[in-house]
């Protein structure tokens, strides 16, 4: 753990550099992209699995009416 934390405050270390302002607004707009990139694949995931939810529970209840 204390490895870790040593080898990432090494590569940020430089960010102490540029004004503070600066670093935050870039590592928000970086977050904001990689939140864009990901939202649309978990929404069609979140889909797909309320998709399957559904036809599990038709596939039961089609299987209880059959009884």
């Amino acid at each position: 753990m204390g490895e870790a934390f040593s080898l990432a405050s090494t590569w940020l270390e430089p960010l102490r550099v540029y004004p503070r302002w600066l670093v935050l607004l870039c590592v928000a707009v970086v977050a904001g992209g990689l939140l864009a990139l990901i939202a649309r694949p978990l929404k069609w995931g979140l889909y797909a699995g309320l998709a399957g939810l559904l036809a599990v529970f038709m596939a039961g209840f089609a299987w209880w009416l059959e009884r």
